[in-house]
């Protein structure tokens, strides 16, 4: 009996996934077994090759390259967009600020501003309406 083409799919899809799980469970035992090696040499790369990281890092996150922050961090000279503290005056880099709606990368912030940003961002029009309303010098 000669299979249909479906079931010739079926069969090569049931395969793949039996040495795929194969492979993952492997894979998984060697993790296992070499944790700490893996580990430390992880870490040896991260710290022979931070840009690399970093790169990956904003290309996942934000769609961004290294050099695309670095032209943003020249543009602003280093210092937050909002309360314009330079790098130097801060414990973490400036963080890539985006809208979470869009994912549309808008300026690098200190931490402090980034968070405040993301708390008042949902909530800016309610804000507003409420400090106009005890407002005592309306114009």
């Amino acid at each position: 009996m000669t299979k249909t083409i479906e079931e010739k799919k079926q069969d090569r899809r049931n395969k793949y996934l039996k040495y795929y799980e194969k492979e993952r469970f492997n894979g998984k035992k060697y993790y296992e077994k070499n944790r700490e090696k893996i580990l430390k040499k992880q870490k040896e790369n991260h710290k022979k090759n931070p840009h690399k990281r970093k790169n990956s890092v904003l290309k996942y996150e934000y769609g961004i390259t290294l050099n695309d922050y670095n032209k943003m961090f020249e543009q602003q000279k280093g210092k937050c967009a909002i309360c314009k503290r330079h790098q130097n005056n801060l414990t973490r880099t400036l963080c890539v600020d985006h809208d979470h709606k869009t994912n549309q990368v808008r300026a690098l912030l200190c931490v402090t501003c980034n968070t405040d940003v993301s708390v008042v961002e949902d909530r800016l029009k309610e804000m507003l309406k409420y400090l106009n309303k005890y407002r005592k010098d309306v114009n």
